[in-house]
């Protein structure tokens, strides 16, 4: 598959395989990842890969966050979506939390070295798409809470930037056609604002 193919096929995938991903093709993902642009080379990402027991606390931790979205915990309904969200995580062949460095105080600096750890999360999830991988880039809730800090072992100068689940597709979604023209302004003069 040639980039541009790469780019215009690649879907968010929601339902995974059980098969398991090999941890060669994860390492040369992970290479071309870490060749994402950043500016003063600060390279500011963090890839864990959580196994075994680190996935299940994960799944653990997600099975509490649903039902404390419920009023009644106890419920049907909460104890299904909390088992749901728990089955979820622990089956997915590939859990990756992503997490960008803060190396300064500097509101710029700090944008910069997150826009340098999505260019580095888009890298490898082009990575696993080339392979036959696919993946979806989760956020939410789960990168604001600290337990999950302290599931991966992350210190007080990380931030979780993404949350990735990997693993062959079970099917992919179709194309949502997008209009291009809805997304381009071709700018031929500057505007004077005096």
């Amino acid at each position: 598959m040639d980039l541009q193919d790469g780019l215009l096929t690649r879907r968010t995938i929601y339902k995974f395989k059980k098969d398991s991903v090999d941890p060669a093709l994860i390492r040369r993902a992970l290479e071309c990842a870490v060749h994402a642009p950043n500016h003063k080379m600060t390279q500011p990402w963090h890839f864990y890969v959580l196994q075994d027991e680190a996935k299940e606390r994960l799944a653990q931790r997600k099975k509490e966050m649903k039902w404390e979205g419920f009023l009644d915990k106890e419920s049907d309904h909460a104890k299904k979506a909390g088992e749901a969200a728990y089955q979820y995580i622990n089956e997915l062949p590939l859990v990756i939390v992503v997490t960008a460095h803060r190396y300064s105080v500097n509101p710029v600096r700090e944008k910069e070295d997150y826009a340098a750890v999505s260019c580095a999360v888009e890298n490898f999830m082009l990575a696993l798409w080339s392979e036959g991988v696919g993946s979806k880039w989760s956020i939410g809730a789960l990168v604001q809470d600290q337990k999950l800090h302290n599931i991966i072992g992350a210190g007080e100068e990380e931030s979780v930037a993404a949350v990735l689940y990997a693993g062959y597709p079970q099917e992919i979604p179709k194309r949502q056609q997008r209009d291009l023209d809805e997304s381009i302004t071709w700018v031929t003069e500057a505007e004077s604002k005096t």
